[in-house]
């Protein structure tokens, strides 16, 4: 069995996956509150207040709720990725060294049990061809017939 190191490693990728879900779960509880309260009237945005001049303050406490409630579950929703992907991210560093430490312990017994490589015979080395010689043209006998391909059509007589 691998001694498992990188035990303080361990404890807080551990964390950051608790504090993930706790995160998302508290973004849930918080949203559910907001709307909760929106609609119960203990929230009121001045801003909102301002925007319909108190026509209907309970209109505005609702918007306002749900305005709050969208906000809380973006915002615990993104802590809830960063926090995940950030624990999955240390223990994939983790499992890396863990693999490579074990492939090297598997390598080092390999070449532990290994016999001794036998010195191999020399392979003879191919023969190399001469290189062709360059071609010389003799010059040309009058008593041969010589052949000429015309390049331009001979001219009519």
């Amino acid at each position: 069995m691998i001694k498992k190191k990188y035990r303080a490693l361990r404890f807080v990728a551990f964390i950051c996956q608790v504090l993930a879900w706790v995160s998302l779960v508290l973004g849930i509880l918080g949203a559910i509150g907001a709307v909760i309260a929106g609609l119960t009237g203990y929230i009121s945005m001045q801003a909102l207040e301002n925007l319909n001049r108190g026509n209907s303050a309970a209109f505005a406490s609702v918007v306002a709720g749900i305005a709050s409630a969208i906000g809380i579950i973006v915002f615990g929703v993104i802590s809830f990725i960063v926090l995940l992907a950030s624990a999955e991210y240390l223990y994939v560093l983790i499992d890396t060294e863990q693999n490579t430490r074990i492939s090297a312990d598997y390598l080092r017994q390999l070449l532990q049990t290994q016999q001794p490589v036998q010195p191999v015979a020399p392979v003879a080395a191919p023969q190399v061809m001469p290189a062709p010689m360059a071609l010389s043209y003799r010059e040309a006998d009058p008593s041969e017939p010589t052949v000429t391909t015309p390049t331009t059509p001979l001219p009519k007589e």
